[in-house]
């Protein structure tokens, strides 16, 4: 059995949780098992990288940038590695690009295009544990890639698929709750939770997983445990929705602070025009969430939409070639906004889920910028002072 484990920032902070990973990982080889671990950078080691890039310049170089952010995982995997050796295990760490792992994409937000599994595997027959930096891989042009924050996850699910492994994540929570308990003290956790449900919550700002990894997980039939403590089992298994006994109408709520809202007004709403927009940021890589706008037709319309904090220097050049092209538009970036999204199957069946949002919203005279809805979904963008009052009063709503 091939076992592919994941241990995120907190869980690889010290050398003495280091070491405390290492001689867990020797217990799960001693019983006969292949195994393969992805780690990531230590602490909040990827973001003192990128600080220290930013004391240079506001707008560095995506390119370096993964150049820069690639190094703090291959501290660990050695760092792991030499951990593993000092018990006596055989071990061996890799770069993403030695894994095997391809990527294509934009820089800092580059995706899995394939894995090349054969020296992973040749090191699996020689009995090593096999150490891989998460998070990167090798572009087209074999330059180190990033796979955006949550990466980790993401090349751990895509090496499980990839070796027809079990995946399991170790991160600082001890599974996936139906809140953050730090905004809800009284969410519960959750046992198991569908694909489909843990791919909405991730995209709509769940932190615990990352999209991307949960989205191949049901892609390839990788179930994925979450928790915490080494050992034991008391975590959140994702799988498919068949496997899941009971049904809530709502599972979870997302409440996502790293958002901007974009206003582009005074602009005639035509689809060429709105195509020139988002044309625009397919060029500069900003990553669009909810869209809206006030007429398809209007000659002084509106237009908005949200995405990451992140993506706002890109927003800012975005700006000043939007106003060159259009004489009277008006561009203005609020990045005091969070979303508060309802996620749940039992959406797809339930009349009136909408209908008690909106009577929570009105009861308690809270307004909201944006709407967005999905099969399973329902988000509300709203200012960022009200996100964690909105979070608790839809949670007890729901009774999540």
């Amino acid at each position: 059995m091939i076992i592919v484990h994941k241990y995120g920032g907190s869980s690889v902070a010290t050398t003495e949780k280091i070491m405390n990973i290492a001689k867990y990982l020797g217990k799960i080889k001693d019983k006969k098992n292949d195994v393969v671990v992805v780690v990531s950078a230590m602490g909040k080691t990827t973001d003192t990288l990128i600080k220290l890039a930013h004391e240079i310049t506001g707008d560095p170089d995506k390119r370096e940038m993964d150049r820069l952010m690639s190094t703090g995982e291959q501290q660990t995997i050695a760092l792991l590695s030499i951990a593993l050796q000092s018990l006596g295990y055989d071990a061996i760490s890799l770069t993403g690009r030695q894994a095997g792992i391809r990527t294509s994409g934009h820089h800092t937000k580059n995706r899995i295009e394939s894995i090349d599994e054969k020296k992973i595997k040749k090191h699996l027959e020689e009995g090593k544990i096999v150490i891989i930096a998460g998070f990167q891989g090798v572009n087209e042009n074999g330059d180190v890639a990033t796979l955006g924050r949550g990466g980790s996850d993401t090349s751990a699910v895509a090496l499980a698929a990839a070796l027809n492994g079990k995946c399991e994540i170790y991160t600082d929570v001890d599974g996936v709750y139906s809140v953050d308990p730090r905004i809800y003290p009284e969410a519960k956790k959750i046992s198991y939770i569908s694909y489909d449900e843990m791919m909405e919550l991730a995209f709509l700002g769940a932190g615990v997983m990352e999209p991307r990894a949960v989205e191949l997980g049901k892609k390839y039939g990788v179930e994925i445990y979450v928790g915490k403590s080494l050992g034991e089992k008391n975590g959140t298994v994702i799988t498919a929705k068949e496997k899941i006994m009971e049904e809530k109408v709502i599972t979870g709520i997302s409440v996502n602070e790293d958002i901007l809202m974009v206003n582009i007004e005074e602009i005639p709403t035509y689809a060429k025009n709105v195509y020139a927009i988002l044309e625009q940021a397919v060029k500069f890589g900003v990553n669009i969430g909810v869209i809206s706008q006030n007429d398809v037709s209007s000659e002084h319309g509106s237009f908005a939409f949200t995405c990451p904090q992140s993506d706002k220097a890109s927003l800012e050049k975005i700006s000043e070639i939007l106003k060159e092209k259009f004489e009277r538009i008006s561009v203005i970036i609020n990045p005091y906004v969070t979303k508060v999204s309802i996620v749940g199957i039992g959406l797809i069946s339930n009349i009136g889920i909408a209908a008690r949002v909106f009577k929570v919203l009105a009861d308690n005279n809270i307004s909201f910028h944006q709407v967005a809805t999905s099969e399973i979904s329902i988000g509300l963008i709203v200012d960022e002072v009200m996100g964690k009052k909105v979070a608790e009063l839809l949670a007890k709503e729901f009774n999540v």
